[in-house]
Formats: structure tokens, C-alpha cells, sequence
């Protein structure tokens, strides 16, 4: 993953990490729902209810999936990735995104005369959550929903 970021433009980088975040994002909830077509119908496919990076952020805080600031991260790169994908223009100097950047929490933070940089902030912050979310859907599968018979 490092190596693919490292070889990409600012822009690339930040979509890269935002779709492999959305990917994970999506198995997390799928290793939690009940198995079978009614939860790939959620997840995928034409206007799916959960088929966005947004939605499937909010689904899977809404669901304790992830942990708060977990949540909140995923959030802010969002926009970040937002700003990249509908600005032709955008870039790590752009006073709005510059802003996202210095709320991120999983970013490396300055430290003695060095001052991280917007990009290395949005950067280290992805890498960060990316790792953290890694094994997530393992853990979360064994905890599956079940079908349950409801009193009527």
C-alpha cells in the first residue's frame, strides 16, 4: 500500500487511500450483517443504500463498528477526498484543506524543528487508520448478526 501511495500524485495518493478505506469499510459492515443477497443489495450495486464512502461511515459508527475518533477520521478524510475529487484544482495548499489536515488525530505530529507538512498529515493519518481497520472485519464477523425469532 506505502509503495503504491509513495508513486502517485497528491491527488492519486488521496483517492487511492480513500477507496481502499471505502473497501474496508464495506467488508467490515458485510462481515457484520446476516449473510445472503438482501446485505449484498446494502452494500453494492446500483444505488445501494449503503454503496457510499459517507454511508458506510455512518453505518458502521451507527452500528459500533468503529471507534469514535475512528469514525471522526474516516469523516475528515472524506472531505479532504471530497476536495480532490470535484476541484480540478485542488491541492495541499488550499487554505480548506489545509484545515482538515491539522484535525486529523491519526497524523504524525510535528515534533522538535520538524513541521509536518498538509499532505504528509493527510498521508500518515490514512496509513494510520488503514492499519488500524486491517483485521476489522475478522473480529467484527465473530460477532455476526444471527436471525432471531422476534415476540410478536
Amino acid at each position: 500500500m506505502l509503495e503504491i501511495l509513495n508513486k502517485e500524485s497528491h491527488r492519486g495518493a488521496v483517492l487511492i487511500a480513500c477507496s481502499y478505506l471505502d473497501n474496508q469499510l464495506q467488508a467490515i459492515i458485510a462481515a457484520f450483517l446476516l449473510t445472503g443477497a438482501n446485505a449484498d443489495k446494502l452494500l453494492d450495486g446500483f444505488n445501494a443504500p449503503l454503496g457510499t464512502f459517507s454511508a458506510r461511515i455512518a453505518a458502521a459508527s451507527a452500528l459500533g463498528l468503529l471507534r469514535p475518533a475512528e469514525g471522526r477520521e474516516c469523516e475528515l478524510l472524506r472531505k479532504i477526498r471530497n476536495e480532490f475529487a470535484h476541484k480540478v484544482d485542488a491541492n495541499f495548499d488550499d487554505p480548506k484543506i489545509v484545515a482538515l489536515t491539522t484535525e486529523l488525530k491519526y497524523a504524525a505530529q510535528d515534533y522538535n524543528n520538524v513541521v509536518m507538512a498538509p499532505f504528509g498529515r493527510f498521508n500518515t493519518a490514512a496509513v494510520g487508520l488503514i492499519l488500524s481497520l486491517t483485521n476489522r472485519a475478522h473480529y467484527v464477523g465473530q460477532k455476526r448478526l444471527v436471525s432471531q425469532e422476534w415476540p410478536t
